[in-house]
């Protein structure tokens, strides 16, 4: 169920890469619990740079990003690094996997390293996770030995296993069927409607816009700083 109360507050933001002439600039924006929300704009444009802000992956030059109350200009790099594999579920681009390891063990990674409470939740429901996926069959399976498309499948559990209060989603569906692009959709917003949990994401699927409750147009966003 989405909320008023806002989870994430950015303000004032500027963010430049070095020896580059990108620039990335907004004023403004609040995004309230259990709210889905959906980056667009053309290819370049820096969204998945904005999504990276907004998790504490990168720092702005200038600004402040505020998440569940604490401000992350305030965090040390050791307690962002915590706070993110507390309460955030990151989908990459790249998918960020283990090669050598299981997909089981891929899955649980993130887990194994946390607090030991958060261990055994994760565990219990991974089989379930797998399953609606499709991938239950492969969980033995080295990672180094599965398409694109599974490897999605597999950062996709792996960035729900703990029940994240906030899901960053880049691309999440960029290397899979329309069959499978629905079934990953449905577990995203289905995961994150029982847990009241608040969806970022970042997408080219002009079929998916639907499912979000707020469009952010980044250029959009950014023509409003500049004015």
């Amino acid at each position: 169920m989405q909320n008023s109360k806002p989870i994430i507050t950015a303000e004032n933001l500027i963010f430049r890469y070095p020896r580059s002439q990108f620039k990335l600039e907004f004023p403004k924006l609040e995004v309230a619990v259990g709210t889905h929300c959906v980056i667009t704009g053309p290819s370049g444009c820096g969204k998945t740079t904005w999504l990276r802000l907004l998790s504490g992956i990168e720092s702005a030059q200038t600004g402040e990003i505020t998440i569940k109350g604490r401000r992350l200009s305030k965090l040390t790099n050791k307690a962002i690094r915590t706070f993110r594999n507390q309460n955030f579920g990151f989908i990459f681009q790249d998918f960020r996997l283990v090669e050598y390891l299981s997909l089981r063990d891929n899955i649980l990674l993130g887990v194994m390293l946390g607090s030991k409470s958060a261990r055994a939740p994760a565990i219990s429901r991974l089989d379930e996770l797998a399953s609606r996926v499709g991938i239950a069959d492969l969980l033995p399976r080295r990672v180094i030995k599965l398409s694109r498309g599974e490897m999605q499948r597999v950062a996709v559990c792996r960035a729900l296993i703990h029940n994240p209060a906030v899901i960053f989603a880049d691309e999440p569906t960029a290397n899979l069927d329309p069959k499978n692009r629905d079934i990953i959709w449905d577990l995203i917003n289905s995961e994150a409607r029982v847990n009241d949990a608040t969806v970022l994401a970042v997408s080219h699927d002009t079929d998916s816009i639907g499912r979000f409750d707020k469009v952010v147009e980044l250029d959009s966003l950014m023509e409003t700083a500049a004015s």
